[in-house]
């Protein structure tokens, strides 16, 4: 656990539980090595983006041998916990492969239920569609995605190229929800500085027939647009 700079602690501050730590070493031995550099990741970027620290520690770790060492030893840490999903993590599937792709690491040396839930992953796209975000002007957002009730996962603004698939959704109208959105702005090494907190908002949108598409979702004074593809 990270917390960001304050007046108090200029530098930010890393908590660390040496009980999870060994017992993560005890099944894949190095692999905790990972999760302080994760912390750090949070600090570097200011940001509490778990899916940006993780891919910041992938791509800090690459750079030497007994950093990759590390990332083979979490890839399957990651693959143990497997389909369990956590709103602001998302599953050890979904963890593993963006540390995997981060890093570089070459296919052939992932575990086989990770290369498995990457064509699980690509297929869910092309069947059920998928959901981003992208935002205009100075400020960058992120938060929790709800459809219909149900957490699908963790947006942002930043990184432009992040997607998840949709559940499957029936012709009709569904709600969506955006909790708990922060704002932020970026700056030199894309550091964010945070803005706003703990923002919600409530909106609908409607799937039609297969192969049609849902555009952009977005209000005329917002910053902030989401765009639904249905296959």
């Amino acid at each position: 656990m990270s917390f960001q700079p304050t007046l108090f602690n200029p530098h930010g501050i890393i908590y660390l539980c040496p009980d999870r730590a060994g017992a993560i070493d005890q099944r894949h031995p190095g692999a905790s090595f990972f999760f302080s550099v994760h912390e750090y990741g949070h600090l570097a970027l200011g940001t509490r983006d778990e899916a940006a620290a993780d891919a910041w520690a992938a791509e800090q770790l690459s750079r030497s041998d007994a950093g990759r060492a590390v990332l083979r030893a979490v890839l399957a840490h990651f693959v143990d916990i497997g389909q369990k999903f956590a709103p602001y993590y998302g599953t050890g599937f979904y963890r593993g492969l963006n540390v995997a792709t981060t890093a570089g690491i070459d296919r052939r040396e992932w575990p086989q239920a990770l290369v498995d839930y990457q064509q699980k992953w690509e297929n869910r796209l092309k069947q059920n569609g998928s959901i981003s975000f992208r935002s205009v002007g100075q400020s960058v957002f992120d938060g929790l995605i709800v459809i219909d009730g149900d957490t699908l996962g963790f947006f942002d603004t930043l990184h432009g190229d992040r997607v998840l698939p949709l559940p499957v959704l029936n012709e009709g109208t569904h709600k969506l929800s955006l909790v708990n959105v922060w704002s932020y702005r970026v700056g030199p090494n894309d550091k964010q500085q945070t803005l706003v907190r703990g923002m919600n908002a409530t909106t609908s949108f409607t799937t039609p027939k297969r192969g049609d598409l849902v555009g952009y979702i977005s209000e005329a004074d917002s910053d902030l647009s989401v765009e639904i593809k249905h296959p």
